[in-house]
């Protein structure tokens, strides 16, 4: 995709890839040779082929370490995940003889389905998910712009923008009041280029209030923008795909 950077090398690093002995130096150089982990579309390729992880565009650090992250995630555009984050898509049964994972993963060789099916994580456009913080089955869905705070163990679902901090945690705040919420989403932001975003610094450079709603150039041009057609942002996220993902 033209937003993302794929270096001629790319296509020879995604099959490359195949074997197992070539994964760590053929992620190593699409990261160097496409600008690292905000820029890699071919990072952004080998993702879900081989791990089943999707990531979109400008989102970076652990989400794009191969392996980190289990099949079944799906994390927006302009993510930001820091170091130690870790995700987990299924429990060990409590109820049973045995709790280990013998005998509920097929993967280890004495089962020959998975007893214990694993769930899926969406992860919302400009979320923000502190340092060490532990993502547990029970949360299908992280909002829109919401904070995670370090260290948080995180049981349920979060809102849209909402900061959630502790263990387990819980609401702390909205960043936002209603009204700026529902504008915020109006406007689909994060469907835009980071080169469309830089033309409009400002309008991502100041504190976002009340008075905000009508002087925000990049919200107001957005929501003129939504108003004459239909947003391409709201059948992305209705369908579980995130706009801007390379998986071909």
């Amino acid at each position: 995709m033209e937003e993302l950077r794929r270096s001629w090398l790319s296509k020879l690093l995604i099959t490359g890839y195949k074997s197992r002995r070539l994964r760590s130096i053929c992620y190593r150089i699409a990261r160097i040779s496409e600008g690292g982990d905000f820029y890699s579309s071919t990072v952004r390729t080998i993702l879900p082929l081989y791990h089943g992880v999707v990531v979109g565009a400008y989102s970076y650090r652990e989400c794009t370490a191969p392996g980190v992250f289990p099949a079944g995630v799906t994390v927006g555009r302009y993510v930001s995940v820091a170091a130690g984050v870790r995700v987990f898509l299924r429990n060990h049964s409590v109820d049973r003889l045995s709790m280990h994972p013998f005998f509920y993963n097929k993967e280890l060789g004495y089962v020959t389905e998975d007893t214990i099916p694993s769930g899926t994580l969406y992860i919302g456009h400009d979320a923000w998910i502190g340092e060490r913080a532990i993502i547990a089955p029970g949360c299908k869905r992280i909002g829109i712009g919401a904070v995670i705070g370090a260290g948080s163990v995180v049981t349920k679902d979060v809102p849209d923008f909402a900061v959630v901090a502790g263990a387990p945690a819980r609401i702390i705040r909205f960043r936002f009041s209603p009204e700026i919420q529902d504008a915020v989403l109006k406007s689909q932001w994060w469907e835009l280029s980071l080169q469309d975003l830089a033309r409009n610094l400002k309008s991502l450079t100041v504190t976002l209030d009340r008075e905000q709603l009508t002087a925000n150039a990049l919200l107001v041009a957005r929501r003129v923008s939504s108003e004459r057609a239909p947003s391409a942002g709201e059948k992305s996220e209705a369908s579980g795909n995130v706009a801007g993902t390379d998986v071909n």
